[in-house]
């Protein structure tokens, strides 16, 4: 786990990034790097069909399919040329998987210069921050996390490894949101409650009572429509 100090890219001098993953989230990641004034010299996708939507972007030379990559770094380390990886895959498990691939490589976290961390939250490596979200005092977020636009993560709250909070969600104070879970777009969570690992919480729901390790809750409140399989 790292400070926020040494994590926010904003005070790090500029990087040469392949992001891991070329769909939608990893072009998402692609702007934040920008907005940090990194430079993104490439792609790795498990799908070579993947690197056909990134004609735009003509600045990104390099596209290294998984394996081959993962090859590369258990041999040389990164290519050449580049410094570091930025985790572009939107399904947990799989980003928190590729993170565990990389070993001791450098993936750095990533804050929007638009969003607001606590010096007194810790932020772990791999995890993205993006616009206008806010981590406050005391919370900690753990590796290959995601925190996207708009969501707020209050004081002493807990987001567990591969978890996902969606734009606009809140997790209220002293909450708990377990590995790989994901809390939907607007949906919050009420202050001193915890969702489980591999849990959902579907967008707009508001979550009351604690969640189970792997169900599925919506609604307001939030009820049960998926029980975690026994």
């Amino acid at each position: 786990m790292t400070t926020r100090q040494e994590s926010r890219s904003a005070g790090m001098p500029p990087e040469s990034f392949l992001i891991w993953g070329a769909g939608g989230h990893g072009k998402v990641v692609y702007d934040l790097l920008h907005a940090l004034g990194h430079r993104v010299v490439g792609w790795i996708d498990r799908d070579p069909q993947a690197f056909h939507t990134l004609q735009p972007l003509s600045d990104t030379t390099i596209r290294v399919g998984q394996e081959e990559f993962m090859e590369l770094a258990r041999t040389t380390g990164y290519p050449k040329g580049v410094t570091a990886v930025a985790l572009g895959i939107g399904d947990n498990r799989a980003r928190l998987e590729a993170l565990t691939n990389l070993g001791a490589l450098p993936v750095p976290s990533l804050v929007h210069p638009s969003a607001v961390v606590s010096p007194l939250a810790s932020v772990g490596r791999g995890t993205v921050i993006f616009p206008v979200a806010v981590v406050n005092a005391g919370a900690t977020i753990g590796d290959a996390v995601i925190i996207n636009s708009g969501a707020i993560v209050e004081h002493e709250c807990v987001v567990e490894n591969g978890a996902h909070i969606s734009p606009g969600a809140v997790l209220a104070g002293a909450a708990r949101l377990g590995r790989c879970s994901w809390l939907g777009a607007g949906a919050t969570v009420v202050p001193s409650t915890v969702v489980g690992a591999n849990a959902i919480v579907g967008a707009g729901a508001v979550v009351l009572d604690d969640v189970q390790d792997a169900a599925t809750v919506v609604g307001n409140p939030a009820r049960l429509i998926r029980r975690p399989s026994q």
